[in-house]
């Protein structure tokens, strides 16, 4: 299960002393406006001597919420610009709080500037588990637990952090208190796979590899394309069931979600597509039986491993239609020892690599070659 921890940033911070503190004006209207295709939640402008990043609404709810962060090459002056925090570039040592940005890191080549986690377990990537295993890289801890100590006696470069609701400021407030520079990387709200991916550009910001995020993102998204091509193809789509029930309630994907997005792409039909949120939605487990009980394929059913395992959750699951017709496929086929699941890690940064599990799932006469990657049949 993906370790998030969190959210939203109260920057307050002055300039690093490593930086010029002497600002020379500059005019914003010289900024150049980077094109982004899919993601809706940041934007980055640039000239020739910084970067400025910004974030809109960054957790679940907010609304005209943003932050802006000022991106300045090490030992260059630093603009008047009007920014909440100034972070000097390349960053060199960064803690990460969910296993997405170690994802996008690797994607860098910059998995050695890692120097704190949160969750350690659920690291999937190798070359930061061998450092985990080497104590080169901490586990920090997450919410009430987080080893704020730990954090700044590493002494990073900046924490990257993610919100799920505004309740979390405290968290970040008491780093911001340590004078530890913080941002917020949203990815998981866009509601396009593609969408998500295109945060690697963000980050990239924070190495200077601007040239070499774009090109990964250039690569699959072609791939992703593709495969749209091949879908086009089908005709019937079979109706689409996520998730499982939660103590008393059902969380199910929005229908402007990137999961609904990804059934979509791959030829399926999201038996909730009329929900407008891009949000998880709860739904009490009666109603839920009565809706699910009419889909096709059943995806992402949490730890299960097993058909037996789903009855012992509740026995009127074998009245299904994709319970009796063995049409159950979990997300879980990637796992580590300690039980990290690489779907929510790596699977970022590779949705074309997902989309075509899906399209397997839902059309194996399209791809009859491929070899389900993070899913699994559970039988």
């Amino acid at each position: 299960m993906k370790v998030r921890v969190l959210g939203i940033i109260l920057l307050s911070f002055l300039v690093s002393c490593n930086v010029n503190e002497h600002k020379q004006t500059n005019n914003n209207s010289n900024l150049k406006q980077e094109i982004l295709t899919y993601a809706k939640g940041f934007d980055i402008k640039t000239n020739q001597n910084y970067k400025l990043l910004t974030i809109h609404n960054p957790w679940q709810g907010a609304q005209k919420v943003e932050y802006k962060y000022l991106l300045v090459n090490k030992g260059s002056v630093v603009p008047d610009v009007k920014a909440d925090i100034v972070i000097e570039t390349p960053v060199e040592r960064v803690v990460c709080l969910s296993t997405t940005h170690i994802a996008f890191i690797d994607i860098l080549n910059e998995t050695q500037t890692v120097y704190g986690v949160s969750g350690k377990d659920y690291i999937n990537n190798p070359k930061v588990r061998d450092r985990i295993e080497k104590n080169e890289v901490l586990d920090v801890g997450f919410d009430n637990s987080l080893n704020y100590e730990l954090i700044a006696g590493l002494n990073p470069d900046l924490v990257i952090t993610y919100g799920i609701g505004s309740q979390v400021a405290g968290y970040n407030q008491k780093l911001n208190d340590l004078g530890i520079k913080t941002i917020i990387c949203a990815e998981y709200l866009e509601n396009h796979p593609l969408g998500k991916l295109e945060w690697v550009k963000f980050l990239a910001s924070f190495y200077n590899k601007e040239d070499q995020a774009n090109q990964y993102f250039e690569n699959i998204e072609t791939e992703y394309n593709n495969l749209l091509e091949v879908v086009n193809s089908s005709i019937e789509k079979p109706k689409v069931l996520f998730g499982l029930p939660w103590k008393d309630s059902w969380y199910v994907p929005g229908g402007q979600s990137y999961l609904a997005k990804m059934v979509e792409d791959a030829g399926g039909e999201y038996i909730w597509k009329e929900n407008e949120s891009r949000e998880s939605t709860p739904y009490d487990i009666e109603s839920m039986f009565v809706l699910a009980s009419k889909a096709d394929v059943w995806l992402n059913t949490g730890s299960v491993n097993s058909k037996e395992d789903i009855l012992k959750i509740d026995t009127r699951f074998k009245n299904f239609e994709p319970f009796n017709k063995s049409e159950i496929f979990n997300n879980n086929n990637r796992i580590n020892k300690y039980g990290g699941n690489d779907y929510w890690e790596t699977g970022l940064v590779e949705p074309q690599l997902v989309l075509k599990d899906m399209i397997q799932i839902f059309h194996p006469e399209l791809l009859s070659d491929h070899k389900l990657v993070y899913y699994k049949h559970i039988e």
